[in-house]
């Protein structure tokens, strides 16, 4: 009884300490606010505000895969001395950079283990709840290879994809760098504006050479890197006619130009190739979907006829 009157006293005396303060502290939070407004001339990031802001693979998956796969890194140094691992690898991380993954090798083969393992633990759990706890082992198997072939095929549809939006971008990128340059602006110029206008997988390659560019290697070697980045033969095609017109002395302006008409014509050769394709790829789903449909429609009121004719029906 002692207790629940000291509490209830506590609980009156903050209650009206508060009220008789909330007046002053509202008026002293707002001088503060203005004060701090007049005196900064930029806005205080808040980094617990930032920190939340951020998506949850990124504030707990990403540093949880990371410090995993710098646990492996450091109790495999050894077992990477293989000029085959080490092959491996440079080829893995060429294919992360080519689908635009912004992920070391060590963080994604950590990944890779987790699915696998998901996956895998999954389809035991699966096997064991259908009652077929004999042939658990077999869905364990089946949960290995297919967390593996799903990566796999997630990594190269994200690179064909990738490709595939750098391909169509190519000529509108290469139009605007020609204007620029017939405009009067120089190489570098031109790609900065480029940048500045256009949005997507190819403007993000050419932004890594123009900020190589400008921090002292040489367009040659950037443009080369870009170029193995892309690994498109329209892009190769283009740097090959940019570093042999530099080394010869020719007109940039007119080998651009060039390089924009020739890529605008092999793409509408693609796509009338891709177009004369189509009568062939739609032969199966007329043969095996349209054609049996067509035939019940025609031929279905008969065979009923006929086969009530001879009582069959």
């Amino acid at each position: 009884m002692i207790g629940l009157i000291i509490l209830s006293g506590g609980t009156c005396v903050f209650c009206i300490i508060m009220l008789a303060l909330n007046s002053y502290g509202g008026r002293y939070d707002l001088v503060r606010k203005r004060v701090a407004g007049v005196l900064t001339t930029r806005k205080k990031i808040n980094v617990i505000d930032e920190e939340l802001d951020k998506p949850l693979s990124e504030r707990f998956f990403k540093p949880l895969i990371k410090s995993i796969s710098d646990k492996l890194n450091r109790n495999s140094k050894d077992s990477l001395s293989s000029e085959t691992k080490k092959k491996s690898r440079e080829k893995l991380k060429k294919m992360l950079r080519q689908a635009g993954l912004s992920i070391g090798v060590s963080e994604y083969e950590v990944l890779r283990l987790l699915v696998i393992a998901g996956a895998a633990i999954l389809l035991t759990a699966v096997f064991l709840l259908l009652g077929m706890g004999s042939r658990a082992l077999l869905g364990t198997l089946l949960g290995i290879y297919g967390g593996y072939a799903f990566m796999r095929f997630n990594l190269t549809s994200r690179i064909t994809n990738r490709r595939k939006l750098m391909e169509r971008q190519l000529p509108d990128v290469l139009d605007l760098l020609s204007i620029n340059v017939e405009a009067g602006l120089g190489f570098e110029q031109a790609v900065m504006h480029v940048i500045d206008h256009f949005e997507g997988p190819i403007i993000d390659e050419l932004a890594v050479a123009y900020r190589e560019m400008t921090m002292g290697r040489s367009r040659r070697e950037a443009l080369n890197l870009f170029a193995q980045r892309c690994d498109l033969d329209d892009v190769k095609t283009f740097v090959g006619s940019i570093i042999q017109a530099e080394q010869l002395g020719i007109s940039m302006k007119n080998v651009l130009r060039t390089q924009a008409e020739a890529i605008r014509t092999s793409r509408r050769n693609k796509i009338e190739e891709k177009a004369m394709k189509i009568s062939v790829k739609i032969l199966f789903p007329m043969v095996f979907l349209i054609f049996p449909v067509l035939m019940i429609v025609l031929m279905g009121p008969a065979a009923v006829k006929i086969m009530t004719q001879f009582g069959l029906f």
